[in-house]
């Protein structure tokens, strides 16, 4: 299992900030994926409700498994590496009342790529280069999958030629490059979703703003943790800018050939 360190550098959070990361993400369900988009790229395929198998990974609390068992009927399992979040996602599953269609397990998305297989469809949303670049991402996700069936990739491209000099944004490479890394393993790419720059700063925005406020209550119960908690939102308020100015979002839909 992962670390408490190793988990504190996935979040990018000061260690004593860890115990805090559920409470600053509280009011973030989807985290940062895109599941009503994801759906809707997955319904004309025609895929049997119940019969259909999802492997999501990084699924964080479960938005995108509950969404895609709620509007299309999909069986889904969703790994993640934190244990809040599998037990957040088992609990709103059961607020949805899709329970029967969705299984939550904790462990490390790395690994669970190389065990699990004979999936319909594989989503892999907002992780940002926990598997690579998208070229070793497409190549380890594609062995989860059976021959003509999917996967989703929700990430994104830069928006122009200079990349962020910062750490966790090194994956990103221009549209181009990006059509090249995710088609390098001959499959075919059926559909790629843009997304609207207002959608992204909308979300952004909400996400700054719910951390910021939650930074606030804790740091009133917990004086200590002040500064600690002004810096992540600081760097919060950071990476949102550069993912506003300097990364265009987009969600590619892939048949494995």
């Amino acid at each position: 299992m992962i670390s408490d360190r190793s988990l504190a550098r996935a979040f990018q959070v000061p260690f004593e900030l860890l115990p805090f990361v559920p409470e600053l993400l509280e009011d973030l369900w989807d985290l940062g994926g895109w599941p009503d988009i994801i759906a809707e790229l997955l319904r004309p395929l025609g895929l049997p409700a119940e019969r259909t198998r999802v492997l999501d990974l990084g699924c964080g609390k479960g938005a995108v498994s509950i969404h895609l068992a709620k509007h299309l009927g999909f069986r889904t399992l969703g790994v993640d590496f934190f244990e809040p979040f599998v037990e957040d996602a088992r609990s709103r599953a059961v607020q949805h009342g899709v329970q029967h269609l969705c299984t939550f397990e904790l462990a490390d998305m790395r690994e669970a790529v190389d065990i699990r297989e004979n999936f319909d469809v594989a989503v892999y949303a907002s992780i940002g280069g926990v598997l690579g670049n998208l070229s070793q991402c497409v190549e380890r996700i594609r062995k989860t999958i059976g021959t003509g069936r999917y996967m989703v990739i929700d990430d994104g491209y830069l928006a122009r030629p200079e990349g962020p000099d910062r750490e966790g944004w090194g994956h990103y490479v221009s549209h181009e490059e990006t059509t090249k890394q995710i088609t390098a393993h001959g499959d075919d790419l059926l559909q790629e979703v843009r997304i609207p720059a207002k959608d992204v700063r909308a979300l952004v925005q909400r996400y700054l703003e719910a951390i910021e406020r939650r930074a606030t209550d804790i740091a009133g119960r917990h004086p200590k943790l002040a500064d600690s908690l002004a810096r992540h939102v600081e760097w919060q308020r950071t990476e949102s800018e550069v993912w506003e100015t300097r990364v265009e979002s987009a969600v590619w839909l892939l048949r494995k050939t």
